[in-house]
């Protein structure tokens, strides 16, 4: 029995056939060590109840973001498998193959031949600049923001076309889906304008468009700032952050024909710019040369890559640790295919499907074997220390993942490189004085703990440092701590570890004591202090004895007389 499928299907499936034989085995790797952890498998008790999906409304995301949508479809996965990474990666390979066909569809949408909107669909679908969005999880966020940004755009095209008022109210509602998904969308307006201008000029229509942006702006503004306050800020050094922002925008050019020096962070002083410059002049000759069919669709797709690109570029080229995710091109890489698209080659030439055909071969290999880098926590870190040296954060997870195993001495040359380069990070000397603590190292471990109190004052701290004092015999230290978690964070102090404090402390104070009294047998406060003592280890016999000794040596003492009827109370 043979199956009839229609043209259409038959497209789609070659569309899409690619991809999926690429990315196929994606669907059985692991979580990686970043955001998934954070995410995923520790947040079990917020994905596991159907009533939190408020809390994604009005709580933000790592303190930051405002991606309710995004934390919505994690909680979907969670329910369809627990904590299988299967479900996950299975639902960032279907979003990543509806924005495959989505593009197709914008490209034909602008009028770009069948044939050749297949192919630059078929390119994007294999690009490995996309990997860390399809293989990542949490790179789903950009893949889900071309969803709803590339669908708002086509319905806008529709209602310009067809005057069909469905269409007006399809593209406001993705586009507050884009909105809902990433702070990004937010600048979309901007290329809404653009992806339309080539079809009729600017009339009084668009007047009513704007308000219809500017109105659902204002809602998620206030909406966004009932859950979070934060804005995009200006680095102290002006200057140097404009520096950045110029070389990792020509950084990502370079990614975009020469998907080279890829990593799972990439910071800018790992990386070159080089191939953006090549790039650059490519592009230049090539417009120069050949032309463009169509200025103002050419306009729209630089608009959509450079205004969508910007805002994340900024973001990284002010932050202290200067990354660059490759993920955030996936959006603005579709722009630069709509210019591509409009470039005036005769796209029946040989030349011109042979060059397609290497392009989506190279892509496709380059992307199925890359992706292994994601398959364990294992590849994930081992390559991040490879490709991005001057970034923490491998360091430290490979050594915690270490310490984990107890490999104690093999983590603390890690720590010390996490350290390092961060050196302000207090958890980071903390992990590194549990290894010191491990292999007998106490001065070390101590040493570290006073560190990470110094930059964080967090009761964790103090208790590390506790435990180690014990372990040193310091248990007068031991108690200091033990007295600012009892005021501080009472919750944190373990059960039985105040008793084992004073246990040693009542030990060295007795000896301490018993010396004393026998050098100084008439002293009648050291029988009190004494008494004291014996009255925390629960020997009210003995404390009475003392209590009666300081008694008689100091009959008048009304003090003395108050203990002993205490102790006397205490024994009835």
């Amino acid at each position: 029995m043979t199956l009839d499928f229609s043209k259409e299907k038959k497209t789609i499936l070659f569309l899409l056939i690619p991809a999926l034989l690429v990315y196929a085995k994606s669907l059985f790797f692991d979580f990686s060590p970043m955001d998934d952890q954070w995410m995923i498998v520790e947040n079990q008790k917020d994905l596991s109840d159907w009533s939190n999906i408020g809390d994604f409304f009005t709580k933000p995301l790592a303190g930051l973001y405002f991606r309710p949508i995004f934390s919505l479809t994690l909680m979907i996965d969670y329910h369809l498998g627990k904590l299988s990474p299967f479900i996950y990666h299975f639902s960032n390979l279907l979003f990543h193959l509806l924005v495959v066909f989505l593009v197709y569809k914008l490209l034909l949408k602008f009028q770009v031949a069948q044939k050749t909107s297949l192919w630059l669909s078929i390119l994007f679908s294999l690009h490995p600049l996309l990997i860390h969005a399809v293989v990542w999880i949490p790179g789903r966020n950009d893949s889900l923001l071309a969803i709803f940004s590339i669908t708002a755009i086509i319905y806008l095209i529709k209602f310009i076309s067809e005057q069909h008022q469905k269409y007006l109210y399809y593209h406001l509602l993705f586009f507050l889906g884009a909105l809902l998904t990433k702070e990004t969308a937010v600048v979309l307006p901007l290329c809404f304008v653009m992806s339309i201008l080539w079809l009729k000029p600017i009339s009084k229509k668009y007047v009513v468009l704007i308000a219809c942006w500017f109105f659902i702006i204002s809602g998620w503004l206030a909406l966004r700032h009932i859950c979070v306050n934060s804005t995009l800020s200006l680095s102290h050094d002006v200057l140097n952050s404009i520096k950045n922002f110029c070389l990792a925008i020509i950084l990502y050019i370079g990614k975009s024909l020469f998907p080279v020096q890829q990593s799972v962070f990439p910071p800018l002083q790992n990386s070159t710019i080089v191939y953006g410059i090549i790039t650059l002049i490519i592009y230049g000759i090539v417009v120069w040369k050949v032309g463009l069919k169509n200025k103002l669709i050419a306009l729209f797709g630089l608009a959509l890559w450079a205004i969508i690109i910007s805002i994340p570029t900024w973001y990284g080229a002010t932050s202290v640790l200067g990354e660059h995710y490759e993920h955030r091109m996936y959006l603005p890489l579709i722009g630069l295919l709509v210019f591509v698209s409009q470039l005036n080659f005769n796209q029946n030439s040989p030349l011109f499907l042979y060059s397609i055909y290497f392009f989506a071969l190279l892509y496709g290999f380059k992307t199925f074997m890359r992706q292994d880098v994601y398959k364990t926590s294992d590849t994930f870190l081992e390559n991040g220390m490879k490709e991005a040296p001057d970034y923490y954060f491998f360091y430290a997870a490979k050594a915690d993942h270490l310490l984990k195993e107890n490999k104690n001495a093999e983590a603390i040359p890690l720590y010390d490189k996490a350290i390092k380069l961060q050196p302000h990070k207090a958890q980071l000397y903390s992990a590194r004085g549990f290894a010191y603590t491990n292999i007998k190292k106490i001065d070390l471990a101590i040493a570290d703990f006073t560190k990470a109190i110094e930059l964080s004052n967090h009761p964790d701290m103090y208790l590390n440092r506790c435990l180690a004092y014990i372990l040193k015999g310091d248990y007068q230290l031991a108690f200091n701590d033990l007295e600012y978690l009892k005021k501080n964070s009472p919750q944190t102090i373990p059960d039985g570890l105040e008793k084992e404090i004073l246990g040693y402390l009542s030990d060295i104070a007795l000896k301490e004591l018993n010396v004393r009294i026998t050098n100084e047998p008439l002293n009648a406060v050291l029988y009190i202090h004494r008494a004291k003592v014996l009255i925390t280890r629960n020997n009210l016999m003995e404390a009475k004895k003392d209590i009666e000794k300081a008694c008689e040596i100091e009959p008048n003492n009304q003090m003395f007389q108050l203990y002993k009827q205490q102790i006397m109370a205490r024994l009835k």
